[in-house]
């Protein structure tokens, strides 16, 4: 679905940016910037459908990945937490 959607973060995701932002502000704005181009169009292949039908998707964001919940009616992209992988692929 093409269309900006909200962004918003759930408290376990600004934790995690806000502490990835004191330890390295660069990738804290590269996992931001990541999260606003991919919330214009969520059909770009940026999101790994979890459980489709609760609209639960996981990004992978360089080292980093996001767990997300889409709520396609109120035009939403809820970042529920945002985690270093401890083996990047």
């Amino acid at each position: 679905m093409k269309g900006y959607f909200e962004i918003l973060l759930a408290e376990p995701a600004a934790d995690a940016l806000r502490a990835l932002h004191e330890e390295d502000p660069l990738a804290a704005r590269f996992v931001v910037d990541w999260l606003e181009f991919i919330s214009t169009d969520l059909e770009s292949g940026g999101l790994r459908d979890i459980d489709k039908g609760a609209g639960l998707a996981k990004a992978a964001i360089g080292d980093f990945d996001a767990l997300c919940w889409i709520r396609r009616e109120q035009m939403n992209l809820i970042v529920l937490d945002v985690s270093r992988r401890s083996d990047p692929a």
